[in-house]
């Protein structure tokens, strides 16, 4: 399988990377600093971008079976406006896409976002509200991502995480797709395994399932 990852260089995003090598997938990692990815493997190409940048996000995923975006809004408490750089990326990448006839896109993004599928619970319900509270620039920007994906007609699933900090110790993970409750935290770990394990599940296309720690 030939998956194309932006984020590579983050945490969750190098973690995932590292997953498909060892399944021995051929892995195009779109950064924008190179020097930030350590792995030298042989089924490992790096595309070097900015989100603005048309020309190279297209380069890679023009060979895409899947691609994946592992990219998030910062944490700015800051309560002024700011630009949707991610939102604005995956208007671009999407538009790749589809110039290429691509299908299968995922994403990450947080219960602040509400999917046809939520019940009201805490894990559907809270992020929202302290998201509108606290990170006001983030909750407008996975907005306008959220929109800019549904409104895309890909064969899209966004996964949504709580608080991916915690540690792992070898907990295993399961995921709600919002119509029970889900526990409130979820390692890194578990969030890059999940998203490895959405790719070929035909039952989350459309869906945006909340993974968390068992």
């Amino acid at each position: 399988m030939n998956i194309t990852i932006f984020g590579a260089s983050g945490a969750i995003g190098h973690l995932l990377m590292e997953i498909a090598l060892d399944n021995g997938d051929l892995v195009t990692a779109y950064v924008r600093n190179t020097k930030k990815i350590k792995i030298n493997h042989s089924n490992l190409r790096l595309v070097r971008g900015e989100l603005s940048d048309t020309p190279a996000i297209e380069t890679a995923v023009a060979e895409a079976d899947v691609v994946i975006s592992t990219m998030g809004p910062p944490n700015d408490i800051s309560r002024k406006l700011k630009g949707t750089p991610i939102a604005d990326g995956h208007d671009r990448i999407i538009k790749a896409m589809k110039k290429f006839n691509k299908r299968r896109f995922i994403t990450l993004a947080t219960p602040a976002l509400q999917s046809k599928d939520d019940k009201k619970n805490l894990s559907t319900v809270l992020p929202g509200i302290l998201a509108k509270l606290f990170l006001p620039n983030g909750y407008a920007e996975m907005k306008k991502m959220e929109r800019i994906v549904k409104q895309s007609n890909l064969d899209w699933t966004v996964v949504r995480i709580i608080n991916p900090n915690i540690k792992h110790n070898g907990q295993l993970y399961g995921y709600s797709i919002g119509n029970q409750s889900a526990k409130l935290s979820v390692s890194r770990e578990n969030v890059a395994k999940f998203i490895y394990s959405t790719i070929g599940q035909g039952t989350l296309i459309r869906k945006m399932p909340i993974v968390y720690n068992n």
